[in-house]
C-alpha cells in the first residue's frame, strides 16, 4: 500500500466538491420556496367552478387532475376584502400559473404589466399586473381568475395570490431571476450561439466525434425549442403535447456524446435508434391511436434514462480518470435526468409542483457545452505550444548539431584545400625551379660558360617569382596575373634584343581563377615564349588577348612570334605539356605555324576548372 500523493488528494478533494454541488443543486427547489411578500394581502381561499359546473372551495395553491377533459377551464372566484383604500397603488402577484390565465376585478380586466413574451404557459410563469388606482373599493372586491389547461398532459397550477405595493413584491430579490419567464430569452440567445459556433467548429472539422455529437444535439434542441415557440403550437396543435415523443433522441445522442468524450466505441445500434426509436413513438400515437401518456411516459422514460447513462459514464471518467470536463457535463447529465422525473411527476399529479424545472437545468447544460468547447481549445492550444517547444527544441539540437558538422567539416575541407595547395606546390617547385638547379649543377660541373649559368638562374628565379605571384591571385584576377608576367617579361626580352608587343584589352572575364590556375596559364605563356627564343630566333613576339571568334570558348589569348616553331613543331615535350595544361583548365591550345610566323593560341573557358 502506497500513501496518496498530493494529485490523488486534490482530485479526492474535487470529487467530493461536485458530487456536494450536484446534490446541493438537485435538492435546491425542494428546499427553496416561492417568494412571499410580508406586507402584501395574501390570498389563499377561492371558490373553484370547472367547465361551468358548480363552485366548490379550495386552497390556494392548489393544481387540477390529469383525469379531466384536455381543455378544461376553470374559474376561480375570490373574494377580496379591504378595510381601507392604500395610498399607493398596488399590483395582483402570482408566483406561479400554469396553463393560460385571464383575471378581472370588479368586472375590469386586469392586464400584464410587464409582458411575458418568453414565457412557456405549460411549464409555469409568474403575473404580476397593475390595479387601477379607482379599481378598488372599501368592503369586499371580486377577483375572478380563469384558467384554460392548452396542453392536456400538464395538470394545471396556481399558487397564492398577493395584493400589495409592486416596488417590495417579490422578496428576497434573489429569486426574481428565476421565476422572471425572461430567463427562457437568455437561456435561448446561449443555445443559439453555442449552436453556431459548434456548427462552425464541426465544420471545420467533422472527423472529431465530440464535436459532431455537440453539433447535432445543439442543434436538434435548438430546433425544439423553436417548435415550442410561437407560431408553430398554433400552426401545430399537437406539436406541444407530441414533442415529449422527440426526448428518447436526445437522451441516446447523451450517450454517443459520453461515449466520444470518454474515448469509449460507439456501439452500431445507438444512430439508427436515435431516429428509430421517436419514429416509432409518434407512428403508436399518430397512426395506432395509442393513448397519449403511455407514449408520453415511455418516451420521457427512455430520455431520462439516456441522461441518467450519460452521466454516470461522464461521472466515472471523471472519478477514474481525472477527466474534469466529463465531470461538469456528467453533473449537468445527471441533473438533467433527476429534473425530468421530477418534470414527469408533476406532469402526472404525483407530486406537486409549482413550475416544471428542465427549462432551468437546460441553461447548466449549455453552460457545459461551452466550457468543454473552451477547454478543448485550451487543450488544443496548450498541446500546440508544447509541439512548437518542441519542436524549437529539436531544431536547436539539430543546428547544434549541423554547426558542429559544419566546423568540422570546414576544418576538414580547410585541411583538404591546404594539402592539396601543398601539393601543388611541391609539384610546381619540382617541374620549375628544381629543374633549373639540376640544370645551373650540371653547368657547373661540366665547366660551362659563365653566361649560361647565370640564364638558367634568371629563369629559375623567374620561375620561382611566377610560382609566388600566382598564390595571391583571386576568382577574376586573371589580367592581375598577365600583367605580372609581362612586368617580368619585358625587361628579359630587352635584354635579348626582342621587341615584345602586348595587349589585354579586349579579353573577357574569365572566372574561377586560383592559384593553379593562374599558374597553369602563366606557365603555358610563359613556354610559349621559351620556344619562340629557343626554335626561332624570334625578333619580335606578340602577346594579345580578346574575344573566342570561333564562340566556342570564353577568351582567347594568342602568343605570336616572326620565328619558326622548329623541325616537327607539336612533338616537343613543351607542347605536350601545354596542351595537358589547358586541357585542366578546361580549355585547348592551337598551334599555327608557316614561313616566318608562329603562332599559339590558348582558348579559356568563361569559368576555369579547378586545378
Amino acid at each position: 500500500m502506497t500513501a496518496a500523493g498530493p494529485a490523488d488528494r486534490r482530485h479526492g478533494v474535487a470529487v467530493a466538491v461536485l458530487l456536494a454541488v450536484m446534490i446541493a443543486l438537485a435538492g435546491l427547489p425542494f428546499l427553496v420556496g416561492l417568494p412571499s411578500p410580508k406586507t402584501a394581502l395574501v390570498l389563499d381561499r377561492a371558490q373553484l367552478s370547472l367547465n361551468g359546473g358548480p363552485a366548490h372551495p379550495v386552497r390556494l395553491p392548489h393544481s387540477w387532475q390529469r383525469d379531466l377533459p384536455e381543455r378544461t377551464q376553470a374559474v376561480y372566484l375570490i373574494d377580496v376584502v379591504i378595510d381601507a383604500i392604500p395610498d399607493r397603488p398596488q399590483s395582483l402577484f402570482i408566483p406561479s400559473i400554469r396553463q393560460k390565465l385571464a383575471v378581472q376585478l370588479n368586472g375590469r380586466v386586469l392586464y400584464r404589466q410587464r409582458a411575458a413574451s418568453w414565457a412557456d404557459l405549460s411549464r409555469g410563469y409568474f403575473e404580476l399586473r397593475q390595479i387601477p388606482p379607482d379599481l378598488l373599493v372599501t368592503g369586499t372586491n371580486h377577483l375572478v381568475l380563469t384558467l384554460t389547461r392548452t396542453d392536456g398532459l400538464i395538470p394545471a397550477h396556481l399558487s397564492r395570490i398577493y395584493i400589495g405595493d409592486a416596488e417590495g413584491m417579490i422578496d428576497p430579490p434573489w429569486l426574481r431571476p428565476l421565476i422572471n419567464t425572461e430567463l427562457r430569452s437568455i437561456s435561448l440567445a446561449l443555445h443559439l450561439f453555442i449552436a453556431a459556433g459548434l456548427f462552425a467548429i464541426w465544420a471545420g472539422r467533422p472527423s472529431d466525434p465530440v464535436f459532431r455529437w455537440l453539433m447535432v444535439l445543439s442543434v436538434s434542441s435548438l430546433a425544439m425549442a423553436g417548435i415550442e415557440l410561437w407560431p408553430f403550437p398554433r400552426l401545430i396543435p399537437f406539436a406541444t403535447s407530441h414533442i415529449v415523443l422527440m426526448l428518447p433522441a436526445f437522451g441516446l445522442m447523451m450517450i454517443g456524446l459520453a461515449l466520444a468524450i470518454t474515448g469509449r466505441p460507439r456501439p452500431r445500434w445507438l444512430v439508427p435508434a436515435i431516429i428509430i426509436v421517436p419514429a416509432l413513438l409518434l407512428t403508436a400515437r399518430i397512426l395506432a391511436d395509442a393513448p397519449i401518456a403511455p407514449t408520453q411516459l415511455l418516451g420521457a422514460g427512455i430520455g431520462i434514462a439516456g441522461h441518467a447513462v450519460a452521466g454516470l459514464v461522464l461521472l466515472h471518467a471523471f472519478i477514474t480518470r481525472r477527466l474534469w470536463t466529463g465531470g461538469l457535463l456528467g453533473v449537468s447529465a445527471l441533473l438533467t435526468a433527476w429534473f425530468g422525473l421530477h418534470d414527469v411527476a408533476v406532469a402526472f399529479g404525483l407530486i406537486p409542483g409549482a413550475f416544471l424545472l428542465s427549462t432551468f437545468v437546460r441553461l447548466l447544460t449549455y453552460l457545459a457545452f461551452l466550457i468543454l468547447l473552451m477547454s478543448r481549445l485550451a487543450t488544443s492550444l496548450n498541446r500546440l505550444d508544447r509541439a512548437n517547444d518542441d519542436l524549437r527544441a529539436r531544431l536547436a539540437e539539430r543546428e547544434a548539431e549541423l554547426s558542429i558538422l559544419h566546423e568540422t567539416e570546414k576544418h576538414l575541407v580547410g585541411q583538404a584545400v591546404r594539402e592539396q595547395e601543398r601539393r601543388r606546390l611541391m609539384q610546381d617547385l619540382h617541374d620549375g625551379l628544381s629543374g633549373h638547379l639540376v640544370s645551373i649543377i650540371a653547368l657547373s660541373e661540366t665547366g660551362q660558360w659563365r653566361d649560361d649559368i647565370e640564364r638558367t638562374a634568371r629563369e629559375a628565379l623567374d620561375d620561382l617569382r611566377l610560382v609566388i605571384h600566382s598564390l595571391d591571385l583571386g576568382d577574376t584576377d586573371l589580367p592581375l596575373a598577365l600583367a605580372g608576367f609581362r612586368e617580368r617579361l619585358a625587361p628579359r626580352l630587352r635584354r635579348l634584343g626582342v621587341r615584345l608587343v602586348w595587349s589585354m584589352e579586349a579579353l573577357p572575364d574569365i572566372h574561377g581563377v586560383t592559384p593553379g590556375n593562374a599558374l597553369s596559364i602563366l606557365r603555358i605563356l610563359q613556354e610559349a615564349v621559351t620556344n619562340a627564343l629557343k626554335h626561332g630566333p624570334a625578333r619580335q613576339i606578340e602577346i594579345r588577348g580578346g574575344p573566342d571568334p570561333t564562340g566556342t570558348a570564353g577568351g582567347i589569348v594568342i602568343v605570336a612570334n616572326d620565328g619558326d616553331a622548329g623541325d616537327t613543331p607539336g612533338q616537343g615535350f613543351g607542347l605536350h605539356n601545354m596542351r595537358r595544361r589547358a586541357q585542366q583548365l578546361g580549355g585547348r591550345t592551337v598551334l599555327n605555324t608557316r614561313q616566318n610566323h608562329t603562332e599559339l593560341s590558348l582558348y579559356l573557358p568563361c569559368h576555369l576548372n579547378d586545378c
